[in-house]
C-alpha cells in the first residue's frame, strides 16, 4: 500500500514539475511581461512549502540598509487584500486582518512602506511612482516571475528532513532542486536547532546541487522579552513561570528560545498556524494564567494580532528573536565577502 502511494505521489510530483517548467519557459519566452523596477530588487525566498525564517531575515536586512530608501513587497497570503492591494505605511491603526508578517514589519519599521497584494508587478509600479525607492525587498519572491530581480537570497531550513527535498506532494519543494543554481546565495537557517551531523549533511547536499552558489550558515538568537509597549524588559527572566501560547508552524524553537533565557514553561497552548485570537481565546488564556499564577508570553508575530488594550490588561510579554549569520558578521558584510552587494 505504501509503495502504491509513493508511486502515485511520484506521478503527481512529475506532473507538478512539468507545470512549473512550462511557467518558467513562458516567462523566458515573453520576458517583456516581467517588470524592471527603477529600484534594485532583493528577493528573500525559498523552494519549500512552509516557513524557513524569511521574516527575521527581512528585519535584519531592513535594519542594515536603513540608510537607503526601501520598501517591501509581500503577497499578503490569505488576507482580504491578497487579490487586491493594500498599502501599510505609518503607525496606523491598520486592519487586524492583515498578515502576521506584514503587521510585525509595520510594528518594527513603520517608516518603511509595505505593499500587499499577489500582483507584485502592480505593487512595484505603484512603489516606483509614489515612493521612488532605491531598494525593493521582495518577500517570498523566488518563484515570482513578473519582476526582474538583482539578488536572490534563498533560505533552506537546516532542520528539514532529507526526504522533504522532493517536489510536492512527495516532498515539500515548490520547484525542482536545480533551481538552487539560480540563487545568488543560499542561507542555511536554524543552525542553532540542528545537530552538527544534519548541518554537515545539508552543506554537502547544497554544494552538490549548486556548486557555484555560496552557502551561508544562519543562526536564530534571542533578542529578549518585551512588554506590551515594545519596551525591553531589563530584569532577568530566570525562574519566571510562564503560560506560553502561539499560532506558528513550528513552536518548538519558540520554546527553546524561552528556556534559553531561563523561563520555566509551565503551560503550553498551541493554535493552528496564522490563527486569529478571538476575545474568548484571550479571556480563557488570561483566566488560566491568573488561576495558576503564570506570566503570559507569546511570539512577536502573534502579539501583533492582539488588541493593545487587551494585551495591556493581560500584561502579555513577547519574545523577540534575531536571525544573523553564524560568523557574527552582518548579512551585508557576509554577502560582500562573496562579492554580493545589496546596496546600490
Amino acid at each position: 500500500m505504501n509503495s502504491l502511494l509513493q508511486r502515485f505521489q511520484g506521478l503527481i510530483s512529475c506532473f507538478y514539475g512539468l507545470l512549473t517548467s512550462l511557467e518558467r519557459l513562458f516567462f523566458t519566452a515573453f520576458s517583456f511581461l516581467s517588470y524592471r523596477p527603477a529600484a534594485r530588487v532583493i528577493s528573500v525566498g525559498n523552494l519549500s512549502m512552509g516557513g524557513t525564517g524569511k521574516t527575521p531575515v527581512l528585519f535584519e536586512l531592513l535594519a542594515e540598509l536603513e540608510n537607503f530608501n526601501a520598501c517591501v513587497l509581500t503577497r499578503g497570503y490569505r488576507s482580504p487584500w491578497e487579490r487586491s492591494f493594500y498599502l501599510l505605511h505609518g503607525p496606523g491603526p491598520h486592519p487586524a486582518e492583515l498578515t502576521d508578517e506584514a503587521l510585525v514589519l509595520n510594528s518594527r519599521f513603520p517608516q518603511v512602506p509595505v505593499l500587499l497584494g499577489k500582483n507584485r508587478h502592480h505593487a512595484a509600479i505603484i512603489a516606483d511612482k509614489r515612493f521612488k525607492p532605491q531598494l525593493m525587498l521582495l518577500d517570498d519572491g523566488f518563484q515570482y516571475r513578473r519582476l526582474k530581480k538583482d539578488v536572490n537570497l534563498v533560505l533552506w531550513d537546516a532542520m528539514a528532513e532529507p526526504e522533504e527535498a522532493q517536489l510536492i506532494p512527495a516532498g515539500r519543494l515548490r520547484e525542482p532542486v536545480w533551481r538552487l543554481q539560480q540563487a545568488t546565495a543560499i542561507l542555511l537557517t536554524r543552525c542553532e536547532s540542528a545537530d552538527q551531523g544534519r548541518i554537515a549533511f545539508w552543506q554537502d547536499w547544497l554544494k552538490q546541487q549548486a556548486p557555484a552558489v555560496p552557502v551561508i550558515m544562519v543562526n536564530t538568537i534571542c533578542d529578549g522579552l518585551f512588554d506590551c509597549l515594545s519596551q525591553r524588559l531589563d530584569e532577568q527572566p530566570g525562574g519566571k513561570r510562564c503560560l506560553v501560547f502561539s499560532a506558528i508552524g513550528r513552536p518548538a524553537s519558540f520554546y527553546r528560545q524561552l528556556e534559553s533565557l531561563g523561563c520555566i514553561i509551565a503551560e503550553k497552548v498551541e493554535y493552528r498556524d496564522h490563527h486569529r485570537f478571538s476575545e474568548d481565546d484571550l479571556s480563557r488564556l488570561g483566566n488560566q494564567a491568573i488561576a495558576k499564577g503564570l506570566q503570559l508570553v507569546c511570539t512577536e508575530k502573534d502579539f501583533c494580532k492582539i488588541p493593545l488594550a487587551t494585551a495591556t490588561l493581560l500584561q502579555i510579554q513577547t519574545l523577540r528573536i534575531r536571525t544573523i549569520p553564524l560568523s557574527g558578521r552582518t548579512f551585508t558584510e557576509e554577502l560582500a565577502a562573496h562579492q554580493i552587494h545589496l546596496g546600490i
